[in-house]
Formats: structure tokens, C-alpha cells, sequence
């Protein structure tokens, strides 16, 4: 009987220290969320900045965790994107969660002569592609800088060639499947659907230059 009342005392005593507990911990969860902390250093490998509605407005990142682009509210992978593997950077979203520009750079090293190095500053149309661009890309052999400036058409979204490039990942064992997707791919870029480079103004291969491409009239 003294046994019993002995492990009845234990049983209560642990649950009350368990609930005890368990209340601290959701108290002070709820109240740390509230309060802005102070650092003076943090090594992360990326660092999501939140809306009000959980969807990121501001990611900064490095070039393994770096995301794919966004749009309509669907995460495409970053594979769609040549060389976006290679990049670290600051990643702009509106508050549909499109991403709408950002800040990348890279530099890797080939061999003991060669190598490559971008960085890009960009700043997208509504559900499109860039339209300003400030950029220094170098291969080792020829490179350029300067500021960059495109015309985008309103009346097709990015989300028609990201679909495409999707496409093209996902069959890129399929020869035939991923020609005919390249087809269309091409042909959409010959019919204006990607847009226009209207301006360059900067250096290339140590040749300042201004070139203004006009609209056809």
C-alpha cells in the first residue's frame, strides 16, 4: 500500500513538473516571436525574410540553396534556369510571391589561367522577365559591363516559357520530345515573345559603347 502512495506522489509530481514545462515552453515560444533580437554576427546559409501572408519578399541566400524562379504562385525548379546553380544572391518578391529581380554573383576558377565571374542586378516586369539590368560578366577571355534595358510584351507571361523549360528538363533523356520543345522555345523568341534588348550602355572588351535598338515602326 505504502508502495502504491509512494508511485501515486511520483506519478504526480512528474506530471505536474511535465505540464509545468510544457507551459513555460509555449509561454516564452509565444513571447520570443514578439521580440527583436540583437547580434552582432550570424553565419546562416539562408536567410528568408516573411510578408504577412508566409510568403517570402526577401531571400538571401547562398548557391546551394539558392531557389528556382516563381511565379503564379508555383516554385519551379532552379534546374529550368541554365548556370542558376552557380549563383549566390539577394532574391526580390512582390507580394504575390513572384519573384521580381534581385542581386546574383559567381566566380569560379577553371584551370590556372582561365575563369568566370558575374554579377547581375536585375529588376523584372509584372509576371515577366527583366526589363533593367546592371551587369559585369567576365569568361577570362572577353567580358563586359554596364547597364542594360529591355522591352517585355504585357500580354504573355513568363510562366508560358517556364512551363516550357520545365518540360524540357523533365524529357531531357527524350531526344525527340526535347527538340521539339527547343522548336517551340525558339519560335517564341522569334516572334517577340521573350522581348527586346533596347539598350546597352557600358564596355565591352575595353570598347565603350551606347547601342539604343529602336522599335520598327
Amino acid at each position: 500500500m505504502k508502495k502504491n502512495l509512494s508511485l501515486i506522489r511520483l506519478l504526480v509530481i512528474t506530471n505536474v513538473i511535465l505540464i509545468a514545462f510544457v507551459c513555460f515552453m509555449l509561454l516564452t515560444g509565444f513571447s520570443a516571436r514578439d521580440k527583436t533580437g540583437q547580434f552582432t554576427e550570424i553565419n546562416a546559409e539562408r536567410i528568408n525574410i516573411i510578408g504577412e501572408n508566409g510568403k517570402p519578399v526577401l531571400v538571401l541566400t547562398n548557391k546551394n540553396r539558392i531557389p528556382g524562379p516563381s511565379t503564379n504562385g508555383k516554385d519551379y525548379s532552379r534546374e529550368i534556369i541554365d548556370g542558376r546553380k552557380y549563383f549566390a544572391g539577394l532574391l526580390f518578391f512582390n507580394e504575390q510571391g513572384d519573384e521580381v529581380g534581385g542581386l546574383i554573383y559567381g566566380g569560379i576558377k577553371k584551370d590556372s589561367v582561365t575563369y568566370s565571374q558575374v554579377v547581375h542586378l536585375s529588376f523584372d516586369q509584372w509576371k515577366q522577365n527583366q526589363v533593367v539590368g546592371l551587369d559585369y560578366n567576365d569568361n577570362s577571355k572577353s567580358r563586359y559591363a554596364g547597364l542594360r534595358v529591355w522591352d517585355r510584351p504585357v500580354n504573355v507571361p513568363i510562366s508560358k516559357q517556364f512551363e516550357l523549360l520545365e518540360q524540357l528538363v523533365k524529357n531531357k533523356n527524350n531526344a525527340q520530345k526535347a527538340d521539339s520543345i527547343r522548336k517551340i522555345l525558339t519560335d517564341a523568341e522569334n516572334n517577340g515573345d521573350n522581348g527586346v534588348e533596347r539598350m546597352f550602355i557600358g564596355s565591352r572588351n575595353e570598347v565603350a559603347q551606347v547601342q539604343i535598338k529602336d522599335k520598327k515602326r
